[in-house]
């Protein structure tokens, strides 16, 4: 089969060796560029959308916007046309495999930083020429011979100032596991979306698995807008700050550049005593070609407030940091299911121990090694709440009087259901111990007839319902059974949330 394959691609000036890999809209081959005897990555149009023009016009802008693009982690792109029917774009062959493949082996603590640093860096410099990739994933990282990863395949990067039709709203393009809150949505999205892609893919390095799981691509997109940032285990706790920084629901919350990530990233692994195996690791290790260094370096104490503040620090302290070091030296998810996310279930874009030094193992797997000792508390998301749970109703206790409590249930639900707030979706059921459906709840433990609490709960349920009618329509049963049973949370007595969650959106 890949000998028909090979034998059917014929571009001048190109000698096709053997394919490399097949996806949705191209596949790639090794071939050798004559004219400078150098091999090449050459990535072809499938011919089957060669006459689709919006494919055609997405492949020919990937090569217009990673041609601008020279830095040791991104691709360098070549060469870029056609050939009759046939569309092509010849980028630098990367032989070391893809960090999906590492992954699957295993990565040490130290190599999973490294790959952090790598793609920050390139995300940076493709941020201040105005390109967002929008796809960072493990699968579009690649590994030069010295080990440096590099970022590939902008096929469905956007330039920062454009508004084509493939990225206004309703168009949601992406891979689900990695997708920003806004690109879930079908917002716009800026270089801050490709660092939570980062966070997320950080994540899956540090656990074995992605932050959020499903059988179904659309409750993947809808669990990031609405569920509780991932929670690292024990041995990594030490790094939650920097993922919370990373995975910021709203991007105002993320480090503002892969530049700031970077720095903070390296100052904390300066201090922590948690990273010494890393540290001592990092001095005796050599690599043929040198690590690019973040353009801004701040003071370690600059950097403690700024990076470790229990991840609430903003923006704004790090970009206040930055400007001393120079001179001194969400529209919803739902509104964009109908369009958006169809596109994506089309495939079209899918006290502290200091440890003794010794040798680092993989991290990753069903059980990975415990290279740093475990914190006694873990991280939370500064949770308003008490944890306990009256033991007579199994009603979550909540701190403070009834009508301050109403108050406070009836903002999460007035942002949560305004289509144009970038609390969408947020704390009307999720996160456990902060959301208006348990504030509500427990008010009625406490005030049985509570009128604004019965009819905050059942506009939370008509909020679900709808959506779940909505997400039926494009064919996610599982999408609409999550968000039937979010209703049934609200109001578990409501027969037509049942029969959705029961039945409709399990057998249709």
């Amino acid at each position: 089969m890949e000998t028909l394959v090979t034998e059917a691609v014929q571009i001048p000036g190109y000698r096709i060796e053997r394919p490399l890999g097949v996806g949705g809209m191209a596949s790639v081959y090794l071939a050798v560029q004559e004219s400078l005897d150098r091999e090449v990555a050459l990535k072809v149009m499938a011919p089957s959308l060669s006459t689709n023009q919006e494919f055609t016009e997405r492949f020919l802008k990937e090569g217009r916007l990673t041609a601008k693009l020279a830095h040791p982690n991104l691709v360098t792109v070549y060469d870029i046309g056609q050939h009759n029917s046939l569309y092509y774009l010849a980028a630098e062959y990367i032989p070391g495999g893809t960090l999906r493949d590492r992954m699957n082996r295993g990565m040490t603590l130290s190599e999973i930083i490294d790959v952090m640093r790598d793609v920050a860096m390139g995300l940076t410099y493709a941020h201040e020429k105005g390109v967002v990739h929008r796809d960072v994933k493990p699968g579009n990282v690649l590994f030069r011979a010295n080990g440096t990863a590099v970022l590939a395949d902008f096929g469905i990067a956007k330039a920062m100032n454009s508004n084509t039709m493939s990225t206004q709203a309703g168009n949601s393009i992406g891979t689900p596991h990695y997708m920003s809150p806004e690109q879930a949505r079908a917002d716009k999205v800026d270089g801050r979306s490709d660092l939570y892609s980062l966070g997320a893919m950080m994540y899956e390095m540090l656990v074995g698995a992605p932050p959020y799981e499903s059988s179904d691509p659309f409750t993947i997109a809808l669990m990031h807008v609405t569920h509780p940032l991932p929670i690292l285990p024990q041995q990594f706790t030490w790094l939650q700050p920097i993922l919370n920084r990373l995975m910021a629901k709203l991007p105002a919350d993320r480090f503002a550049t892969g530049d700031e990530f970077v720095v903070g990233l390296d100052k904390l692994m300066a201090i922590a005593p948690e990273a010494q195996a890393i540290r001592d690791a990092q001095q005796t290790r050599k690599r043929s070609v040198p690590r690019p260094q973040p353009m801004v370096q701040l003071d370690p104490m600059t950097l403690a407030q700024a990076a470790m503040a229990d991840g609430t620090a903003n923006t704004e302290s790090m970009r206040a940091a930055r400007a001393q070091s120079t001179s001194g030296g969400n529209k919803g998810i739902w509104i964009a299911a109908g369009v958006g996310l169809l596109i994506v279930l089309m495939g079209v874009g899918y006290g502290m121990l200091k440890p003794k030094p010794g040798p680092e193992v993989p991290v990753t797997g069903q059980n990975p090694p415990v290279l740093i000792p475990p914190a006694t508390n873990p991280p939370t998301t500064n949770p308003p709440v008490t944890p306990e749970t009256d033991p007579q109703t199994q009603v979550q206790v909540y701190d403070g009087d009834v009508q301050t409590l109403i108050t406070r249930a009836n903002q999460y639900v007035r942002d949560g259901i305004l289509a144009d707030s970038p609390q969408f979706g947020m704390n009307l059921s999720y996160p456990a111990g902060d959301n208006a459906t348990e504030i509500y709840q427990y008010v009625l433990s406490q005030d049985p007839d509570n009128a604004e609490a019965l009819a905050g709960l059942d506009r939370i349920a008509d909020f679900w319902e709808a959506r779940a009618q909505r997400v039926l329509k494009i064919g996610s049963l599982e999408g609409c059974r999550t968000l039937a049973e979010n209703g049934l949370m609200a109001d578990p007595n409501r027969e037509s949330l049942k029969k959705l969650a029961q039945e409709t959106c399990v057998t249709r």
